[in-house]
């Protein structure tokens, strides 16, 4: 209490205001929608969009899938959020083919599945936006090379990229041949495979190596051919572990390349 016997008035909380990356809505009631978005300083923000469905609403059409926006949020007081405002500042309709469309939703899942209300993560905002970027220029041929670089990115930005040179268990050298590990999801020299023993395909091995020492800007002009294919399965091993789930949209990502591939054989 002041001097003057009046109650200190309570400071405001300041509203969040971000650059957003929309990953997700559902509708909530009649005429509103719930959108989860990723930002670069507060981390995932899920908001109720009230009125979204009007015709007249400020917030049609700009809080679709993948947008960007410049976002205004309520304060968090530990309930659910009002999303107070959404300027349009990207629409990526590039990403409107169907293959092309699929890949996004696969590294837009990855980037949900592993962020966390309210904390913030650069890298993986950073991962999104840079993959949504090449994925719209890249050439259509290239697609899955720059998934496979993705998920190893996100691999790394989680923690949980195996190490491909050297064997989990001693150290040694896997130069010269590498062994999965169904227990540690890790490789493994032939002396600590382990029974039965999975052998790695060495061209696999070394499209991932090629993949993790290119910078991500270099991976759509890499002629990886057929080993991009050899090599889909590891990453996909690895990301079941990490995230303890499934992507809803990888297989179909990888069943393009192999329909592709099965077109240009019968030509």
């Amino acid at each position: 209490m002041t001097q003057t016997g009046r109650m200190p008035r309570r400071r405001a909380d300041p509203k969040t205001v971000a650059q957003a990356i929309v990953l997700r809505r559902r509708d909530f009631r009649e005429s509103s929608r719930l959108v989860t978005c990723l930002t670069r300083e507060h981390g995932k923000i899920t908001a109720l969009a009230k009125g979204a469905h009007r015709p007249d609403s400020p917030l049609l059409g700009r809080i679709d899938f993948l947008n960007e926006l410049d976002a205004s949020f309520s304060p968090d007081r530990g309930g659910l959020r009002i999303l107070l405002r959404a300027k349009l500042t990207r629409e990526r309709r590039a990403l409107r083919s169907p293959w092309r469309y699929l890949s996004a939703g696969h590294i837009a899942w990855l980037c949900d599945v592993a962020s966390q209300e309210g904390r913030s993560d650069p890298e993986l905002f950073d991962l999104l936006s840079g993959g949504l970027n090449l994925l719209e220029r890249c050439p259509e041929a290239k697609i899955p090379q720059v998934v496979l670089g993705l998920e190893l990115r996100h691999l790394d930005a989680v923690g949980a990229l195996p190490d491909f040179d050297s064997c989990t268990e001693c150290g040694d050298d896997l130069s010269n041949e590498a062994f999965r590990q169904t227990d540690t999801m890790g490789l493994a020299c032939r002396r600590h495979s382990g029974l039965p023993r999975i052998p790695v395909l060495w061209e696999a091995l070394q499209a991932l190596r090629t993949l993790r020492s290119t910078n991500g800007r270099d991976w759509p002009s890499l002629h990886l051919g057929t080993s991009v294919h050899a090599a889909a399965s590891l990453p996909a091993l690895w990301l079941a572990a990490a995230l303890e789930q499934r992507s809803p949209y990888r297989r179909m990502v990888f069943e393009g390349l192999a329909m592709r591939a099965s077109d240009c054989q019968g030509v």
